[in-house]
């Protein structure tokens, strides 16, 4: 493995910044590949059939222009790429981009899929598959964690501050603390250090007083995570005014996890697979209860609701059964969102994502006849979407929250 370098697209710029580290603590050198630019789009639509997913022309452009650059021995390089294995194209990356990489000459490069759910301990990189241990998915659980506080923190820090850019310098401090807490194999207590991360962002100077629309932000997973994907819709939040609320990554994971539990009802699932979804869920949760132990004494931070929660909120409106793509979590976050005072929603989603227009889109009709106050509004992302087209329309949300804060 020593000199062998595999090659990671870049979803969420926290959670990213310390998956590289959790990789390094078993050994692989993997390099997250930060920024798309407008280049790796055109690499993308280059290589990839047009009808694909605008996140598949994301990721196989931006690999793609990473391997063009030169910077890597291509006989000692992999592509190291995550799978859903559901009913979500997201499925298919691992062919899109097998022949995306012939088509611009890059056939020796071994594609290597990620999912802790298919991938079995004991084989290797070199052998086209990865090794997962309970040690290591113990690392990366602990550093989603990290990231989703990190992500929670910083979102409700930034737009209140006293001292513009203090937020994303502590989030930049304890990113390159985390790392070597990561790569280290001294065990720490998560607990203590997230009491200690809370604590440091409890004491930056902000304008409590100062009163904000909230906007939530759900929909496909990497449009809704990745900045150069929805074109910095977080910044072009506050930059509006607003406070960007974000739900965590951790909730996605549970969804995938989940899946057996909601579908036992319905399909032929086996009692044991049910019995080890439970536990999964549950297991996670537990280790998720740190944040809330961090959180529960902060008077300026609000501890993230548990994962059944998030469920019966879904419920009310759509069957859990919805398990294409963000499924009935969209939903969820949706529901979610508007009980905690956050009415104001940005829908994003790829255009021609038929799940979730179904899920996201579908309900909306519902969703404001049960609450009248909700303000949402659904933005597409695609190669060819005009970014002036989506301002417009998140300005015009935006002047519809501002209103409705003034008249609250």
């Amino acid at each position: 493995m020593e000199g062998y370098t595999l090659l990671c697209p870049q979803m969420a710029p926290i959670h990213f910044s310390l998956f590289d580290a959790t990789f390094a603590w078993r050994g692989h050198n993997v390099v997250v590949l930060s920024e798309v630019d407008h280049n790796a789009i055109e690499d993308g639509l280059r290589y990839v059939n047009n009808d694909a997913c605008y996140p598949a022309i994301v990721v196989c452009g931006q690999l793609i222009q990473a391997l063009k650059s030169g910077k890597y021995d291509l006989q000692r390089t992999g592509v190291l790429i995550s799978q859903t294995c559901g009913g979500c194209r997201s499925t298919n990356y691992r062919a899109l981009l097998d022949l995306a990489l012939r088509k611009a000459g890059f056939g020796s490069v071994r594609v290597l899929p990620f999912n802790v759910n298919v991938v079995k301990s004991g084989g290797s990189v070199l052998a086209g598959r990865f090794d997962v241990d309970l040690a290591f998915v113990r690392k990366m659980l602990v550093t989603v964690l990290y990231g989703d506080l990190l992500l929670l923190l910083s979102n409700r820090c930034r737009p209140y501050e006293v001292e513009l850019g203090v937020t994303d310098k502590l989030v930049a401090y304890w990113l390159g603390e985390l790392r070597e807490v990561i790569l280290s194999n001294r065990r720490h207590s998560i607990s203590k250090m997230m009491v200690r991360i809370v604590s440091d962002f409890e004491s930056l100077k902000l304008y409590d007083d100062l009163q904000k629309p909230k906007v939530g932000i759900v929909g496909e997973i990497l449009v809704k995570y990745h900045p150069d994907a929805n074109r910095n819709l977080v910044a072009t939040i506050e930059n509006e005014g607003g406070e960007a609320v974000v739900p965590g990554i951790l909730d996605f994971m549970l969804y995938c996890l989940s899946s057996d539990q909601h579908k036992k009802p319905y399909a032929d699932v086996s009692f044991i697979s049910g019995l080890k979804s439970k536990f999964a869920v549950w297991i996670i949760e537990k280790y998720r209860d740190n944040i809330r132990y961090a959180l529960r004494k902060s008077g300026r931070f609000e501890p993230p609701k548990h994962f059944n929660h998030l469920v019966e909120k879904a419920q009310k409106v759509i069957s859990t059964c919805n398990q294409t793509g963000e499924g009935w979590l969209l939903t969820g976050e949706m529901v979610e969102l508007i009980e905690d005072g956050c009415p104001n929603i940005v829908c994003v989603q790829p255009f021609g994502c038929l799940p979730n227009h179904i899920t996201g889109k579908g309900v909306l009709k519902e969703l404001r006849t049960r609450y009248p106050i909700a303000n949402i509004t659904t933005i597409d992302y695609d190669a060819g979407t005009t970014e002036v087209n989506q301002l417009n329309r998140i300005k015009l949300m935006m002047s519809v929250a501002q209103k409705n804060l003034l008249a609250k």
